[in-house]
């Protein structure tokens, strides 16, 4: 299945307003935690106006659904610009894992959020391509289920990463063939693929305004969406255009990429 996938170098804010209309906008920025990443740091003085702009000349840029990923203080902001612009929100999901950096004061870190917003009343919405086996089935052998119309299969729920979503739902680690080097913070691939089934159809356009290790963008070619992926590091276009080229990506718990060890860790 064919797509066109674009990898432009600068800031997102800049670019953005050219670039017309998307399908969906999946915004997962860095999170100004004072990460070293190579072309860029990750702390700013202006967080919040820097939030405040990207978000508004994407929510321009989508015609469809706009998906905001990160964690509990940046899921602050995000409810604030939401309001501001009169942003419809559709749905909260949170996505688990269970390697959060270890806490010796609270609790340890164990998911992100991402907040889903549609820009006109109706949307692109297609459940039957992420469905998942129903606990009801594949925990407790309930034979209702079959009864049911999608026989044994449900929608997920708003908590991914969860055991009925099946393997390579964690935090993309050292060993994992997902892995980039240079990029600490991937998302993996099945969370990109759960939007994109959803969110989207063959041939729609995606934005990416974070491309960071360029998920989106091999994601997107393999369900064939044409893609835009931006980043503010050359570093980082290098890395998307070297991974487009290895086709390393992971669609249907399948690795298409080149073969190489992996472990368990992510899984």
């Amino acid at each position: 299945m064919s797509s066109t996938i674009k990898i432009l170098h600068g800031d997102c804010r800049e670019l953005v307003p050219s670039l017309g209309l998307f399908d969906l906008v999946v915004g997962d920025p860095p999170f100004n935690v004072g990460q070293g990443y190579t072309g860029y740091v990750d702390r700013r003085d202006d967080y919040e106006q820097f939030t405040r702009e990207w978000i508004e000349v994407c929510w321009e840029a989508c015609d469809g659904v706009m998906a905001l990923h990160g964690p509990d203080d940046l899921a602050e902001l995000y409810l604030i610009e939401a309001r501001r612009l009169g942003m419809r929100r559709i749905a909260w999901v949170n996505w688990h894992y269970r390697f959060g950096q270890c806490n010796r004061s609270n609790w340890i870190d164990a998911r992100c959020h991402c907040l889903i917003f549609a820009k006109h009343a109706t949307w692109t919405w297609n459940p039957d391509a992420v469905l998942v086996e129903s606990d009801r089935a594949a925990v407790y052998g309930d034979p209702r289920v079959h009864e049911h119309e999608r026989g044994g299969k449900r929608v997920p729920g708003t908590v991914w990463g969860v055991p009925s979503d099946g393997p390579y739902w964690g935090r993309v680690s050292g060993n994992s063939k997902e892995r980039r080097k240079g990029h600490p913070n991937q998302l993996p691939c099945a969370y990109l693929e759960r939007l994109l089934r959803a969110y989207t159809r063959p041939r729609d356009s995606v934005l990416d305004p974070f491309g960071g290790s360029g998920t989106t963008a091999v994601v997107s070619r393999a369900l064939g969406r044409d893609c835009v992926t931006i980043d503010v590091s050359q570093a980082n276009v290098s890395s998307i255009q070297d991974r487009l080229r290895e086709n390393a990506v992971r669609l249907g718990g399948q690795w298409l990429g080149e073969a190489s060890s992996e472990g368990t860790a992510d899984e």
